[in-house]
């Protein structure tokens, strides 16, 4: 950090190739280390998470989309989630979700995870294919 803040630019972040859809991991160039703070776009039929429908251990995660339309696959049900829509998952396999795109257009989201070092482990319990009915043709 300079002086007590940092600054940086999407543009100025990488995106993680081992992500599906684009990702930008922007933690570690602010020198968060609290949770994780990642900006991501997924394109029709992307999914968010490379663990498919999953959960983690240790690790809460919230989402915000900024624009666009996703769904989430829950424990329960699927949730459609609209620009300016929030939703949280619990560590455990209560939390269990999936985000994915089925729309024609992208959508820009936040995702933020915390504690930071409780990504791992993480659970996969069905790939998205199986785990959703739903397709980008609806």
């Amino acid at each position: 950090m300079n002086g007590g803040w940092t600054h940086t630019s999407l543009e100025d972040v990488a995106t993680n190739p081992d992500k599906p859809g684009d990702r930008w991991e922007t933690s570690p160039a602010l020198g968060v280390e609290a949770f994780n703070f990642n900006v991501a776009v997924l394109d029709p039929d992307e999914r968010l998470s490379q663990n498919h429908f999953h959960y983690h251990e240790n690790q809460k995660e919230l989402f915000y989309v900024v624009s666009g339309s996703c769904r989430a696959r829950t424990v329960d049900e699927t949730v459609t989630l609209e620009t300016d829509e929030l939703i949280a998952f619990d560590e455990g396999e209560g939390g269990a979700h999936v985000l994915y795109n089925p729309f024609e257009k992208p959508c820009k989201l936040v995702a933020v995870g915390w504690p930071q070092d409780g990504r791992y482990p993480v659970h996969q319990l069905e790939r998205t294919e199986t785990a959703v009915d739903d397709h980008a043709d609806e």
